[in-house]
């Protein structure tokens, strides 16, 4: 595990009991992937990545078939045993796994799922492809991810201070979409409101998602402070959505 991915799952593990406190737009984007497969959900093996305390993994048990196994994983294994203590299932299984290098013995997994997890990967384009291997003929692969606008309202009091955020260039839904021919990406937005810069920066930090992009290098207090000023209080910050829709061979 390189260092950078230690520092993640670091972050997560320790954010594991105050997720589900700060995982308002986490719960948005689940109810609107189990919308986006509607009913009935023809599929017997799944694989969900990220799994984080398992939002999505109870909305998904919720609707697979009695016969259906669902096999869900997260890089860090304070999530893993936070979601594996709340859920209890037959058709469940949990797995420590990094979503970059899965290490299956198994693979043909009817549907292949991720939550808001895929922005945290260090190369998207060739995990994606290496996840179809992991798909059954006619399988089908959900990836909800953060796209380009994300954070805007954040990204512009930095340069309205001359300084750059630490948030990581996300792409947009033709650059998502390039990195695996064949799939479709839609996108979607929304705003939370919060109090202000700080109760902002403390829900990233509530949900293990405060980690900078690489090299980046924290600003002094007092600059940061400025910028934090210059958010506005109260302020709305976007989260932008990208789904990406797949299909192993053909529709």
């Amino acid at each position: 595990m390189t260092t950078r991915k230690g520092t993640i799952a670091a972050a997560f593990s320790a954010a594991a009991t105050s997720y589900e406190s700060a995982a308002e737009a986490q719960r948005r984007v689940a109810d609107s992937l189990i919308m986006r497969l509607g009913m009935p959900v023809p599929v017997r093996r799944v694989l969900e990545l990220g799994c984080g305390t398992g939002l999505l993994s109870r909305r998904l048990l919720a609707i697979l078939p009695e016969d259906a196994s669902l096999l869900a994983t997260d890089l860090s294994p304070a999530m893993i045993a936070t979601a594996s203590a709340s859920l209890a299932d037959p058709r469940l299984g949990f797995a420590v796994m990094d979503a970059e290098a899965p290490a299956l013995a198994e693979s043909g997994f009817d549907l292949v799922i991720s939550s808001l997890a895929a922005q945290w990967f260090a190369d998207l384009p060739a995990t994606l492809q290496r996840l179809t291997d992991l798909m059954a003929p006619g399988g089908r692969m959900l990836i909800a991810t953060l796209g380009s606008e994300t954070f805007g309202q954040w990204r512009q009091a930095h340069r309205n201070a001359g300084e750059e955020s630490g948030i990581p260039a996300y792409p947009d839904a033709a650059a998502l979409a390039a990195m695996l021919p064949g799939s479709r990406v839609d996108t979607s937005a929304f705003t939370l409101d919060y109090a202000d810069a700080r109760a902002f920066l403390n829900s990233l930090s509530a949900l293990g998602a405060a980690t900078p992009k690489p090299g980046h290098r924290p600003l002094p207090p007092g600059r940061l402070r400025r910028i934090m000023a210059g958010l506005g209080s109260p302020c709305a910050i976007t989260w932008d959505i990208l789904t990406l829709d797949y299909r192993k061979d053909g529709p």
